[in-house]
């Protein structure tokens, strides 16, 4: 009879727990991910074209997004990435893995979701391509309210945004915020050729707080706005219209796509 060891059992069963882990409801899913940070039970392999990186999300949730995708057609070795609202990482780590001479910036306000981040950073041995920091961003420096979700993918600055899709407010906490103009002049933050923005409802004053870097540093702008509603209050999302209205005034060519917005700089770059 074949003996079966502890670890090899406990393999097993991980692997079979990865295998159904994209059927899984939010809830679920965000409880048995939260579990396997909590405990560092295992960094699985994540394929990005001719790279690949490790994280302990259960699966590459957000491998195939338009946006990554055209994020990483436009990059080049050597660039610097802003990945404004990092998460746990999957844009910066699947920049680092595809570019080793690019530097990736993780902009991360959720004190307990940069800890991951850092976990997935060390787990892929990427610590000298991306440069976690753990703050918001936003039009003028001072600190806010962040609402931390039940689903860590949509905590914010925004409360509306924390709640949606069946998900609660799991705590409120105050969190440092400064614009991105004040980080490039303090050298806190290299000036960026690409600007990765998905904030949960708070992208307008990110891009606020960043008029000086756009219209100087001219970087491509990769953005997923997250629209109010026609007769919903201020307080409930974001007006795409009024993001739209100040790349254009900045002389951006915005292009659509399934997840979000590509925002060439006119005149500068191709």
């Amino acid at each position: 009879m074949r003996r079966i060891t502890v670890p090899a059992a406990v393999s097993r069963v991980l692997r079979d727990v990865l295998s159904v882990a994209r059927s899984l409801p939010n809830a679920a899913y965000y409880r048995l991910a939260g579990a396997n940070y909590r405990y560092r039970l295992v960094a699985t392999e994540k394929r990005v074209r001719h790279g690949s990186f490790r994280s302990y999300e259960l699966y590459d949730r957000h491998g195939n997004d338009w946006l990554l995708a055209a994020l990483l057609d436009r990059c080049r070795d050597g660039d610097v990435v802003v990945d404004v609202g990092a998460n746990t990482g999957v844009y910066s780590l699947s920049v680092a893995a595809e570019y080793p001479d690019a530097i990736a910036v993780a902009i991360e306000p959720n004190p307990e979701i940069a800890a991951t981040l850092q976990a997935n950073v060390a787990a892929s041995g990427f610590e000298g391509r991306i440069r976690p920091l753990e703050l918001g961003l936003a039009a003028e420096s001072g600190s806010l309210p962040f609402y931390r979700s039940s689903y860590h993918e949509l905590s914010s600055f925004n409360r509306f945004n924390a709640e949606r899709w069946g998900a609660r407010i799991a705590d409120t906490e105050s969190v440092r915020v400064e614009p991105l103009d004040s980080l490039v002049d303090a050298g806190e933050v290299p000036p960026p050729d690409h600007l990765k923005i998905d904030v949960e409802g708070f992208g307008l004053d990110v891009l606020c707080g960043a008029r000086e870097v756009l219209a100087t540093h001219r970087p491509f702008v990769y953005v997923e706005p997250h629209a109010r509603h026609e007769g919903e209050s201020d307080e409930r999302g974001e007006a795409a219209t009024d993001i739209r209205d100040l790349l254009v005034e900045l002389e951006y060519a915005i292009i659509p796509g399934e997840d979000g917005w590509v925002c060439v700089p006119e005149g500068d770059r191709e």
